[in-house]
């Protein structure tokens, strides 16, 4: 593949990760993408009443637009890694991030609970396809004597956004209403499917 949108291509004989400039690109698609999909699993928490109280549903019933998500994803973690084998990681990693910003979209939209859980559900579904494969992209991007350099930096990202989301949706909920939690991943997700698609290593 040549042309200056081809992406990158990590071969099995004497290549070894990327060169520099590249994987600075294909790092901060893995970030990005690993970033909404911590996120998203605990940025809906603080808003859970204000969505019970506007979609007339009970508190227990309202818990699942959190469950949705994170069944969907933890039961669709090692499914969508052996289909990154067979697929290709690069691909599986971006079919994910197209199916999270548009059932983002969807669970923005949402006018019942019903919808918004099924939305959260979709969300997930696309989350599990970004993190299946994630440690799998940075292998192919980090050469061998720098993939633990690689490594701690995914691990600080997952780490850092997992204690952020309370914060980021407070500070979204004080100038906004909770539909709003969910379009801050639209353009985000855009983008990196846009850099992702120049950006991710094939793996062969």
């Amino acid at each position: 593949m040549t042309g200056p949108t081809a992406p990158p291509a990590v071969g099995t004989g004497s290549a070894d990760g990327l060169p520099p400039r590249q994987r600075r690109r294909a790092m901060l698609v893995i970030i990005l993408g690993i970033t909404l999909a911590v996120l998203d699993s605990s940025i809906v928490n603080l808003a859970l009443p204000g969505i019970a109280r506007e979609l007339n549903a009970s508190a227990a019933h309202s818990i699942w637009v959190v469950n949705a998500y994170q069944v969907a994803s933890l039961a669709m973690l090692l499914p969508l890694a052996a289909l990154g084998e067979r697929l290709g990681y690069r691909r599986v990693y971006l079919v994910g991030m197209a199916l999270f910003a548009l059932s983002s979209v969807a669970a923005m939209l949402a006018s019942s609970l019903a919808t918004l859980i099924a939305a959260r559900a979709l969300q997930g579904l696309g989350a599990a396809g970004v993190m299946s494969v994630n440690a799998a992209l940075v292998r192919l991007t980090y050469p061998r004597a720098q993939l633990g350099r690689g490594l701690a930096i995914n691990s600080m990202v997952v780490a850092l956004a997992s204690v952020a989301g309370p914060s980021v949706s407070a500070g979204i909920l004080s100038l906004a209403s909770w539909p709003w939690l969910f379009a801050l991943n639209l353009p985000l997700g855009l983008f990196t499917l846009w850099l992702g698609r120049r950006a991710l290593p094939v793996h062969p």
